[in-house]
């Protein structure tokens, strides 16, 4: 079973559905206590056994490919409790926890399209379980139902990362948020630095000057890093992101040349609360030396960035 967590599932699935694979969805609608991975989570699970995702953590996998293929043999969808709770005595979460599993062997192949086709277009879309009558349902957009028996699960784009810089920090950035399920750009005037890049980003661009860098929309589900030493590099590239909707942005740099920067974009009529969303230094104060231990701190501040609740 391949480890790939969430924004794998659905691509493949599809992928599966159009190659002629019969192939479930599994998702954690329920957990009863505390559980590894969160509410939301799937598998795609073939009928061969073949199958993407994690619900547990482990514990329970074998179990869930079991009982999808059991599912679409049979052709009917189940709703299935694991752990606390359950019929199946041998399989315990080391959490002590319980989780309800929806088995679907029934979602239809223009759900699929939709909620991955508005995905790769950056926009969410909504998948509604009805666990009464055990059917889902995809819709565009977020929409939330108060309806008994309903719940709903947001699907939202791939997480990105762009980074514009050069130097050993790039491609780890690179490797590390690719390990962390983020889509990652990347930007580098270094010949060098693209090529190593390369293997782990989704894109690589040749970038001769700073006011070359056109990015497009970076989107709230993208974090924006500056990784340049040259820092007359940072100002004309910052000012395009901290004027997008992106999570984050942060800069490399000492404490000095952070206020430098700010005093910089300030002069090119930045406002002060958008320079105040710069992350500079940038990175969790991990005591980070090395290059790969800088490019872990500053990864672990995106994802906590991403996780903090928004208003």
């Amino acid at each position: 079973m391949t480890a790939r967590y969430m924004n794998d599932v659905l691509p493949t699935l599809l992928g599966w559905r159009r190659e002629g694979h019969a192939a479930a969805l599994a998702t954690l609608v329920f957990v009863d206590g505390s559980a590894p991975r969160p509410r939301g989570s799937q598998m795609a699970i073939r009928a061969d056994g073949l199958a993407v995702g994690n619900l547990t953590g482990g514990c329970a996998e074998a179990a869930v490919i079991d009982e999808a293929r059991a599912r679409l043999a049979a052709g009917t969808n189940r709703l299935l409790r694991y752990g606390k709770g359950s019929p199946y005595m041998d399989i315990r979460l080391p959490c002590g926890s319980g989780i309800d599993v929806f088995f679907d062997v029934t979602l239809a192949l223009a759900d699929l399209e939709l909620i991955v086709a508005a995905n790769a277009a950056r926009l969410p879309a909504t998948l509604h379980f009805d666990l009464d009558h055990l059917h889902a349902q995809a819709l565009p957009g977020v929409q939330h139902s108060d309806a008994p028996g309903i719940w709903s699960r947001t699907c939202e784009p791939a997480p990105r990362i762009v980074a514009a810089g050069k130097g050993p920090l790039v491609p780890l950035i690179a490797q590390l948020g690719a390990a962390a399920e983020f889509e990652v750009t990347v930007w580098s005037s270094e010949a060098e630095t693209l090529e190593m890049a390369r293997p782990w980003a989704r894109e690589a661009h040749a970038l001769t000057t700073p006011d070359a860098f056109a990015c497009g929309a970076l989107d709230r589900w993208t974090a924006f890093l500056s990784l340049f030493h040259e820092h007359e590099w940072d100002p004309p590239i910052l000012r395009a992101a901290l004027g997008s909707q992106c999570f984050y942005v942060g800069a490399l740099g000492s404490r000095r040349t952070a206020e430098a920067r700010r005093e910089t974009l300030a002069e090119m009529g930045v406002a002060a609360s958008e320079i105040a969303r710069i992350h500079g230094p940038v990175g969790l104060d991990l005591g980070a030396r090395s290059p790969p231990e800088i490019a872990l701190a500053i990864l672990a501040q995106i994802v906590q960035q991403r996780r903090q609740p928004r208003a």
